[in-house]
């Protein structure tokens, strides 16, 4: 028997542009789309603790993976093509445009947190890097993303879509 999802993890799933599942399907991914931001959350702080901007700018690399190929970030092929078989888990879904831009946002600031280790800026790539920790750890909890927020709150995306996609949630 399925359980269902609460209303606000599926208004989550929804604002990062998994509003075409069922409630069914956002039960059945609300754990392993968990995975992703937090195995690459504490790699990240990994990267922090060393000061290492070799680290940083690998997950940089890693997190524009996620922003650029849909179904081939890095850490979400480690889950489908691993991970999942070890626990009878369904693949992951295809990475939508809101997540995406959350993932082009961590690559900004994972290079950005690098570079800044890398001239001897420590505080700057301690204050970039931890904003990535921050709201990969946001993410991992709750699976509100703020890079999902930021594309919906600009307009980056498909509004009205959202939108049915929060009734719909709400009324179910």
């Amino acid at each position: 028997m399925m359980t269902s999802c609460s209303a606000a993890t599926g208004a989550n799933l929804d604002m990062q542009g998994f509003g075409g599942l069922d409630a069914d399907a956002k039960s059945r991914y609300a754990l392993p789309l968990r995975f992703t931001p937090g195995v690459a959350t504490a790699l990240v702080v990994v990267g922090l603790v060393l000061r290492s901007p070799l680290w940083l700018g690998s997950m940089a690399f890693v997190a524009l993976s996620g922003a650029l190929v849909p179904r081939g970030m890095l850490i979400d092929l480690v889950y489908n093509v691993g991970v999942r078989h070890l626990f009878g888990g369904a693949p992951l879904p295809s990475t939508p445009k809101p997540r995406q831009f959350s993932y082009l946002i961590s690559t900004v600031w994972l290079a950005g947190s690098a570079t800044s280790f890398a001239y001897g800026l420590p505080l700057l790539g301690f204050l970039l890097g931890g904003g990535v920790v921050l709201g990969g750890t946001i993410l991992t909890t709750t699976l509100w993303c703020l890079g999902s927020w930021f594309y919906r709150r600009g307009g980056l995306g498909d509004t009205r879509q959202w939108q049915r996609d929060r009734k719909d949630s709400a009324a179910a």
